[in-house]
This record gives structure tokens, sequence and C-alpha cells, in this order.
């Protein structure tokens, strides 16, 4: 059967039902609470970019070096770095949010179009503007005039909606191999290509270089925004067209079955009894499966570049950036899985459930497992002790806290979550349709209060008393684990039935 509405009335109609897919999502009583923090979260940002905007603007008036939009025009490309990273938390791929229409007799380019579009007119590109408008009210409209203003908030708009395309196409790519993360360094290394390559390397290359197109703009040369149009049309293009090959190759996947000649018992956890199977479960899970594999991997593999970041650089030795990439490493590995947590339990769930305390074995299995993992980032990190850069003290208190109190965090997923995750696919799941904000808000307390504890302690008491007291809180949670792992079971088993029909619900 063809579809005979028309593709802009199909466009509408789509996007209409994203804006209620909230609405019925599983998570909807959960996400309500959850969406509050969020948006409270988002004034706060508001507040701050606002707060920098001034600050910064006082600080460039009485610049006589550079005008202000040539100031801004070198400062954008980490500002462009910083809302990539950030996408990661929030933005969502076309791929991943497609799977109710791909049955329907809808022509699948315009279900693509359709969340493309709905990338580009999203909030998120908006909230930078937080920044840029107040910036460009003191420091450009008064000094060089509105049409100037105007000219420079239009190509921050072209740039940020280039980013959000780039983003789609660069996560499609990472999450088919962790290989592709080559590519983001490739493209922000050419991007910083002026502080290194030359005759003139450095930071004054770097300025002169991006704050020509400040110079055009002072000006009210167009040629700038002209280029950035033409950026957006063909890479909006190239997402358009990546998104329709990744779904249409994962539509017409064949599974293609190996005899398997050796199957790995690991034997060796048996001696632990129940506790001991369910490891032996999560390694074959994590082993044996795509999905789980792949964020293992992606982990691992971030994980080691941002210790190799560490040890090998000067750029994080100050106190502040210490702080923030040293529990940075331990988090980003030892919570990447167990912040979705049940996720891929999600596909059996039903008969583990058939067991009494099976769910409490487990969490108990999965929270000896990835404390053991936390020895990768540990001993990856002690060449910074070694060198000097770090205290002993500083890694094991960080160790420990990540253990102890951002475990507690990341455990309390199992509750709320259920989303199943498929085991094997990934950019047509059903589960990409729903938001878990209760995931969001726990991800953002496991971020971010960590880094202001530890930096409130250092200004009111010495760096080793702050140390302690991470060290101290960690040992805290980690002494009474049995008690709050008990304490997540029995608040899931309350809320079994409502979970186990989300999950099978969810599946595919």
């Amino acid at each position: 059967m063809k579809c005979t509405i028309p593709k802009f009335e199909l466009i509408r109609l789509l996007l209409r039902h994203r804006k209620l897919a909230d609405d019925r999502s599983l998570n909807a009583k959960e996400n309500k609470f959850a969406k509050f923090f969020i948006l409270f979260s988002i004034l706060i940002i508001v507040i701050y970019l606002m707060g920098l905007a001034v600050g910064l603007s006082l600080i460039v008036n009485s610049d006589i070096t550079a005008t202000a939009t040539e100031n801004l025009c070198i400062g954008i490309p980490f500002l462009l770095l910083v809302d990539f990273n950030m996408r990661f938390t929030m933005q969502q791929t076309p791929a991943h949010i497609i799977k109710p229409y791909i049955l329907l007799p809808l022509p699948r380019y315009t279900c693509i179009d359709a969340f493309i579009y709905s990338s580009l007119i999203s909030k998120s590109n908006f909230v930078w503007f937080a920044f840029f408008l107040p910036y460009a009210l003191m420091s450009i409209v008064f000094s060089y005039g509105m049409a100037t203003a105007t000219l420079t908030m239009l190509l921050c708009l072209v740039l940020l909606l280039i980013n959000s395309q780039w983003y789609a196409i660069a996560r499609t790519l990472i999450n088919r191999s962790v290989i592709w993360w080559i590519l983001p360094i490739i493209i922000y290394g050419i991007e910083t290509m002026p502080l290194y390559v030359g005759s003139n390397a450095g930071w004054n290359q770097f300025c002169n270089l991006y704050s020509t197109v400040g110079t055009m703009l002072d000006k009210h040369n167009v040629l700038p925004i002209f280029i950035a149009i033409v950026v957006l049309v063909g890479i909006t293009a190239v997402n358009r067209r990546l998104q329709y090959v990744n779904i249409e190759r994962e539509l017409m996947r064949t599974e293609v079955k190996k005899s398997v000649k050796k199957v790995n018992r690991f034997a060796f956890f048996e001696k632990y009894g129940e506790i001991g199977l369910f490891m032996q479960l999560e390694i074959k899970l994590l082993l044996r499966n795509a999905t789980p594999k792949k964020a293992l991997r992606s982990g691992f593999f971030t994980m080691a570049m941002t210790c190799a970041f560490i040890v090998l650089s000067d750029v994080y030795d100050s106190s502040g950036m210490t702080n923030f990439w040293g529990l940075y490493a331990f988090m980003i590995f030892g919570t990447m899985n167990l912040l979705g947590l049940m996720s891929y339990e999600g596909n059996y769930i039903d008969c583990m459930l058939t067991h009494r305390e099976n769910i409490l074995s487990l969490l108990k299995a999965k929270y000896v497992f990835y404390s053991l993992l936390l020895i990768a980032p540990f001993l990856l990190m002690l060449p910074a002790v070694i060198s000097g850069k770090w205290s002993l003290l500083m890694l094991v208190s960080y160790l420990i806290f990540t253990m102890g109190f951002q475990y507690f965090i990341a455990f309390q997923t199992a509750v709320y979550n259920k989303i199943t995750v498929p085991l094997n696919t990934k950019m047509t799941d059903k589960a990409g349709l729903k938001t878990n904000y209760i995931q969001l808000v726990l991800v953002a307390i496991v971020f971010i209060v960590p880094n202001i504890l530890v930096n409130v302690l250092q200004s009111i008491f010495s760096e080793n008393v702050a140390y302690v007291t991470m060290l101290l809180i960690g040992l805290g949670f980690i002494g009474t684990h049995r008690l709050w792992l008990r304490n997540v079971y029995n608040r899931l088993m309350k809320r079994k039935y409502e979970n186990l029909e989300g999950f099978i619900s969810s599946r595919q």
C-alpha cells in the first residue's frame, strides 16, 4: 500500500506524534519530577551562561587588540566542542526513533527527514543563545551596530545546526564501531591545527586564523555565513543518507549461526555459589552480545583515552581539572552500564522473577563485578602518581568513592528502569522511543555532585582532608552495600509487575 499523505503533512504528523511520545512513555509517572529537575538544571545553566557572557563582555570591551566579534569567533571552536560532548546525554539519532514507523506504508526517507527536521528545530540548539545574545548586546550592538550583531548571531545559529548534524553522524558511526572515535579526534585535531602546525604555530596563529571570520563580519561580509549554510546543507544530506543506510543495513541483516567449538564456563566463580553464577552470566552477557560488548569497549576506550591525556598532557594539571578528570576516569568506566541497570536483563527478566531473590543475587554480582573493573582505571592512572602529578591518597579516595557513593546512585536505576535494550540490535530498537528522565537526573548527580563536593571541601579544608573525607564516604557506602542493595531489591519487587509490563512491551 502506497502512502497518499503529502510529504509535508506527513512530516507534521510525525512531529506531532513525537511530541506525544513522552506522555505515552512507560516512565511517564516517574518522568514528571525528573523533568522538573532537568528544567531547573537548564535554568541554572542559562543563568550561568548569561553571567559568563556579562563577565566576558566586560573583559572584551577593554581589549584594544581585537574586536568583540573577532574574540567571539576565536572562542566558538571550543564552544562547539563542548556542545558536541553535551549532545551525547540528550540528543538521539533519527535511526534510533524510527522503529514504530518501519512496518507502516510510509517512505522511510520521509520519516528520517521528519526527525532530522526535529533535531534542527530542537530547543537544545538555542540554549547557547543565553550566552550569545547578552554578549552581542553588551559588546557588539552598541559598538559595531545591529547589522554586525545580526550577522554574528546568524552565523552562530548555523554553526550550532551544523553541530547537531555532525553529532548525529559521529554518534551513528560510533554505535557501529568504537574505531569511529578516530573521526572526531581527526576533525577536532584539524580544527586546532594552528596551535601545533606551521612556522608560527601557537595561540597567536590560532587567534589570527579564526579572528579573520570576525573581521569579515565586522565589514558586513556574508561569505562566512554563505559557506556555513552550504556546509549545513551538505552535512544534512550526508546525515540523511547515513541514517537510511544504517536502518536498511540492520533491517536486512541476516544472522549467521556459527558452531560453538568452546564454551567458556568461568568455573572459578562457581565456588562463590549463586552470586558466582550470576557473575558468569554477566561476563557472558558482555562477551557474547553485540550491544553490551560495544558499550564495554566504548567505556574502556573512553577511559583509556582519558587516562592517557591525564598522564601525557599538562593541560589538566590545575586543581579543578585534576578533580574533574580524576573522578571522570573512574565514573565513565564504572557507571556506563550501571546507569541503565536491568535494561539488558529486560530480555529475560520474567524468567528470573520466578525464583525468590534471584534479582538480589544479580544485583550483588553486578556490584562485585563492576567494582573489580575499577582496577583498570586505577592501574592506568598510576603513572600520574609515579610522575608526581597526583597523590596516591587522591587516586585511592576517588576509587573508593566511586565504588561506594557513585555505585549507590547508579544502582537506583534498577528500581525505575523498565525499558528493554535489545542485545544485538541498536539502530532500530523500540527503547530509543522512550526517554527515561530519571536516568538523566541520576547521570547528572553522578557526574556533577562529586566534583562540587571535592572542590567545596578543598576550599574549606586542605586537599588531604578533602581526599580523606571522600574516602570515608566511599567506605561508608561500601560497608553498607548489602543494606542498600537489599533496599533496592525490596523497592524493585514492589514495582515488579509494573516494571515487567514495561520490559515486555518494550521488547522488539
